[in-house]
């Protein structure tokens, strides 16, 4: 028997929409929990928070979000202006479960417009407690490792000193016995040399540790770089995906937000790789490294990067300073072309009397740099300057660009 066709009621159709999408939400593997942003009252969440939480559904929708959270070093407040001013955040921060029990949790929260034009926020809670602890695990094994090689390099020098003593024992029997042919300056020479080997040979196996312990440092830091930063901006370009697949509703509006998630992925993952390549320094030289990433930046940016440098400050500097500089400015003409709008950046770095300068400044938007500012590039480059005694200062006003000035003491970083 056939029935007449007609078109499907639009009501209909958007209950079912509504209905996929929450389906797509309550069954997510990750923990979110859906909040009005005015009131901050809970009001939706998906059964993996509950686990999390601890808290049956019928309870959270009874609490508020800072309900949930440790928030006593403002961490909290910190991560809701970021995502009131910039319409998402990530931050790390501790939630506070129904018995009582402290979680630490990596936090992604963002702004979306429901129904009736209500404000609504999308916050995603994944566990971090497994991820520290592996990362407690390593640095105790590190700390173990440093300490026998400690007793192993003490316990060698105390056998070098008993093999000297040794040597020279036998050494002047031979004299006695041959008539003091050989001379005192002879037997200098002879225990010189002997020593000489035996500083080569430990310097030999304190590099060979040194280089493994390195590689295995930027690994760990490698991956904790994905799993705590590049991990969730896919993990969230991933949820609006989902939603968008159930949802006909603001469709392309969470197409939209997936996008710029993996963009900004992306582009984490090109920072982190350029990071991990930094042989040119080694070979070509600070100065001349500056000047290729300026020219990479410039063929693909419309930005003119005059750089003004003191190439013998390369020669007179030690391996270590020469890339954390460099990671200095790499982070700086980062942040400029994310952030500045600016046409102009000039890069200076001299020696002046017993100090080290380096200055970049550039014609961008500027910002009120009497403000505190928890931007992660800001904080990365004062760490970077403080690892080496030295001290990171930003001069801005909004509208009158930016300079960056670092100083470091010459006698702490010469080669």
């Amino acid at each position: 028997m056939r029935y007449p066709t007609s078109q499907t009621d639009p009501m209909i159709e958007a209950l079912d929409a509504d209905h996929l999408h929450h389906l797509a939400f309550d069954n997510s593997l990750l923990a979110n929990i859906i909040s009005n942003v005015s009131t901050d009252k809970i009001i939706s969440a998906n059964l993996a928070a509950c686990k999390l939480l601890g808290y049956s559904k019928k309870e959270l929708l009874t609490l508020q979000m800072k309900d949930i959270f440790v928030f006593s070093y403002s961490n909290f407040k910190q991560l809701l202006k970021k995502r009131e001013r910039a319409g998402h955040a990530i931050g790390n921060l501790t939630i506070l479960r129904k018995d009582g029990g402290e979680l630490p949790c990596q936090i992604t929260s963002v702004i979306f417009t429901g129904d009736h034009h209500i404000k609504k926020a999308i916050t995603t809670l994944v566990d971090r407690s497994e991820s520290i602890r592996i990362q407690k695990n390593i640095d105790d094994r590190k700390q173990k490792q440093v300490t026998a090689d400690t007793i192993i390099a003490k316990s060698k020098a105390d056998d070098n000193l008993i093999r000297l003593d040794e040597l020279e024992h036998q050494l002047d029997q031979e004299i006695n016995a041959k008539e003091q042919i050989q001379t005192s300056a002879q037997l200098q020479q002879i225990f010189f040399e002997k020593e000489w080997e035996e500083e080569i040979k430990l310097k030999e196996v304190q590099i060979a540790d040194a280089i493994v312990e390195g590689k295995e440092l930027e690994r760990s830091d490698l991956g904790k770089e994905l799993h705590d930063n590049i991990n969730q901006l896919l993990a969230a370009s991933r949820l609006y995906l989902d939603i968008a697949r159930f949802s006909k509703v603001n469709n392309e509006m969470y197409l939209g937000r997936s996008s710029e998630y993996l963009i900004t992925a992306i582009e984490e993952i090109r920072i982190l790789t350029r990071k991990m390549v930094h042989d040119g320094i080694k070979h070509l030289g600070l100065c001349d490294a500056i000047h290729k990433l300026s020219q990479d930046i410039m063929e693909v940016y419309p930005l003119k990067i005059d750089c003004s440098m003191d190439i013998e400050i390369h020669r007179q500097l030690n391996a270590r300073f020469n890339l954390n500089v460099f990671r200095i400015v790499q982070e700086q003409l980062n942040n400029i072309v994310k952030h500045a709008s600016a046409s102009m950046v000039k890069v200076d770095l001299s020696k002046e009397k017993e100090a080290i300068v380096l200055t970049i400044s550039d014609n961008g938007v500027g910002f009120d740099s009497s403000k505190k500012w928890d931007g992660i590039g800001i904080e990365n480059i004062k760490s970077r300057a403080a690892s080496f005694d030295g001290y990171a200062d930003f001069i801005s006003q909004p509208g009158q660009g930016c300079t960056l000035k670092v100083r470091f003491a010459a006698q702490d970083v010469n080669g």
